[in-house]
């Protein structure tokens, strides 16, 4: 035979339990408001990291980018100028742009670029067009204008 456990009085019971729920309506609001502070402040400091993230990339793409700006441009001087330089001049020739050898005589207000490495100068006119100081390439684009463009 098991024994009846011995409960307290009736009304001692239904105020233990309404203090029980009373608690814990309580606790669950605390708990609400603990969680809704975490979830604005989680919030905030996503927004912020997301913000500097996005900062920090934007500044890495353009250093890769300089990086690889100065990449080329290395290979391009260690390259031979003739291999480099005659894809350019096709192109001069294909879109009709003018250009110019080495020993022709330079006009008034005439750029010169290099097709070999992109050096460009301002010759005076009237003068033999040398091979480029920079590369000792000899063939350019003529840039009518000047400096300017």
């Amino acid at each position: 035979m098991t024994k009846e456990p011995k409960l307290p009085p009736e009304e001692d019971l239904a105020e233990e339990l309404r203090q029980d729920l009373e608690n814990l309506v309580e606790g669950e609001l605390a708990v609400e408001e603990l969680t809704a502070n975490k979830m604005a402040f989680l919030r905030a400091w996503l927004k912020d990291d997301l913000h500097r993230a996005a900062k920090y990339l934007r500044g890495l793409g353009g250093e890769l980018k300089t990086t690889e700006e100065r990449a080329g441009e290395l290979f391009l001087d260690a390259a031979d100028p003739t291999e480099t330089a005659w894809p350019k001049l096709m192109r001069c020739i294909r879109a009709g742009e003018p250009w110019a050898l080495a020993g022709e005589t330079v006009g008034a207000g005439e750029e010169l670029q290099c097709l070999g490495c992109g050096y460009r100068a301002l010759p005076p006119e009237n003068t033999q067009i040398t091979p480029c100081h920079r590369c000792g390439y000899g063939v350019f684009r003529q840039i009518t204008g000047g400096l300017e463009r």
